[in-house]
């Protein structure tokens, strides 16, 4: 890789950390400096089991709104190459699932547990243009991955029951497609660009980490100048 690309972003911190605190984000970025949260790890033991359990199968088995694509490659790790406009970064991550399609070409797919709510699902989009872009632009020589589909599956548990011994819970997934928006997506790198490039945010207003960072520094006196 380009000795220029110094700089990791990871697509699962666009719709949160970025939104919520260029403070955290800066920190995470350029320093390495950041707090894993709150995010219960059996949302990501769930993601997993539920991934495994559709591997091979077609993505309308699934929806019957999902693209003709049989499931063929799941929780892949990705690099991309230095990005053009901002070559001091690159993109870097885990996707969920790679679906290929009837015309040779792929749909890259994530899950999201979470409620069906539009503009909720749509916080995810530049997610995925980043897995995208480094499915396209792969670095170290790895074979390109056109990507002409893209989307959201959310599953919100609906009802859950004990049988035989067992908690199960049914849902009816709800598909959500991603349009495909480039514009957005290097508008967005600029902009990551462009605070990365200057000096340290003011901290969060609403950011929680921030706040009670600030409360634990410790208070300075100030004095006034004695006469003598």
């Amino acid at each position: 890789m380009d000795n220029k690309a110094q700089y990791k972003l990871s697509p699962s911190d666009f719709a949160y950390l970025w939104q919520e605190c260029k403070y955290c984000y800066y920190q995470k970025v350029k320093f390495g400096v950041y707090h894993s949260g709150v995010f219960p790890a059996m949302f990501g033991r769930i993601n997993s089991l539920l991934q495994n359990s559709i591997m091979g199968m077609n993505l309308q088995d699934i929806h019957p709104d999902l693209p003709n694509g049989i499931v063929e490659i799941q929780e892949g790790f990705l690099k991309s190459v230095p990005i053009p406009g901002a070559e001091e970064l690159f993109i870097g991550g885990r996707f969920d699932i790679l679906s290929r399609l009837e015309d040779g070409y792929y749909a890259l797919i994530d899950f999201k547990i979470t409620t069906p709510d539009e503009d909720k699902i749509q916080k995810y989009a530049s997610q995925l243009h980043a897995y995208k872009f480094a499915l396209e632009n792969p670095s170290n020589g790895n074979k390109p991955l056109k990507i002409t589909q893209m989307g959201v599956v959310s599953i919100n548990p609906e009802e859950m029951k004990l049988v035989d011994g067992k908690v199960v819970f049914t849902n009816k997934p709800t598909w959500h497609p991603i349009r495909d928006n480039k514009d957005e997506f290097n508008k967005l790198i600029k902009e990551i660009s462009t605070v990365l490039g200057g000096e340290l945010p003011e901290p969060g207003e609403t950011c929680g980490l921030c706040s009670y960072r600030l409360k634990l520094q410790p208070k300075t006196e100030v004095v006034d100048d004695i006469p003598f």
